[in-house]
């Protein structure tokens, strides 16, 4: 049976991930705010960055540098998002997140990996954008997200029959499910959070997978946009160590006192 591991949870910013040294993690998963999303406008307008797609965009490469410098060698970046449909000056139009994410990232010296699809389930199966079965001014359903993959550097090394290795495994069948591009057996996580408002939070069991897919027990795992946690507790879970970065003092507050209570991660 895996020992669990520790949850440290910072408030602070994710574009300086204060108290994180260099190359000290060895696996970053993460979902950061959407832009273009109305749920996260507050934030990017704090941020200065209101209403320009390019400008959010800017903010978030700021966080992709800090993780670069915060992953060891050959260590990976995760990244869930999701796009954007959103009407603007010029009408309604996709705003692809994920596209922005590959080239900041690169930019920021990260080697783009194969990437993964989540494919959501919708609570209205049947509900089509547009004009239903009058073409041609009917749009195609956004029913899938993005899990992004980036390595620093080449990858790692470890010595032959390195035994961390092999006790960190996984099975043929996980294997085939786990690297095959399409994920559409995760369902989505509830939205409401305890205090009644809304969480972007995804299934525990994204999380679980990437964990296992990219880390080692006893390594250290980084959400820089902690949110709810969901990450942090998966990763504990699974014998990794685990370190949250979280703006909003006050669910940082809430996510410290969890983790000094030892308590469980929420119910799925």
């Amino acid at each position: 049976m895996v020992s669990p591991g520790w949850v440290r949870v910072i408030e602070g910013d994710a574009r300086t991930l204060p108290g994180v040294g260099p190359e000290s993690v060895q696996l970053v998963v993460t979902s950061p705010p959407y832009p273009m999303i109305p749920q996260w406008d507050p934030l990017f307008v704090e941020l200065g960055a209101g209403g320009d797609f390019a400008a959010m965009h800017a903010e978030l490469e700021r966080a992709w540098r800090a993780c670069f410098r915060a992953l060891c060698e050959g260590g990976i970046l995760a990244v869930n998002i999701g796009d954007a449909l959103r009407t603007g000056p010029e009408g309604f139009r996709l705003w692809p997140n994920h596209a922005e994410v590959l080239l900041r990232a690169e930019a920021a010296g990260f080697r783009p990996l194969p990437y993964l699809l989540w494919k959501k389930p919708m609570n209205r199966p049947n509900a089509y954008l547009g004009s239903g079965f009058l073409p041609p001014n009917a749009y195609v359903t956004l029913d899938c997200e993005f899990i992004l993959l980036f390595r620093k550097g080449g990858p790692r090394r470890f010595p032959p029959k390195d035994p961390r290795r092999r006790s960190s495994g996984y099975s043929r069948s996980e294997r085939d499910r786990w690297f095959s591009q399409l994920w559409g057996d995760l369902r989505a996580a509830r939205q409401a959070t305890p205090e009644g408002g809304r969480s972007a939070a995804f299934p525990p069991e994204l999380p679980r997978r990437l964990v296992r897919m990219f880390s080692l027990e006893g390594e250290t795992v980084l959400d820089p946009f902690a949110g709810t946690g969901t990450t942090l507790w998966a990763a504990a879970e699974l014998g990794r160590n685990a370190i949250g970065i979280e703006r909003d003092s006050a669910l940082a507050a809430r996510l410290r006192r969890r983790a000094e209570r030892g308590e469980p991660a929420p119910a799925d």
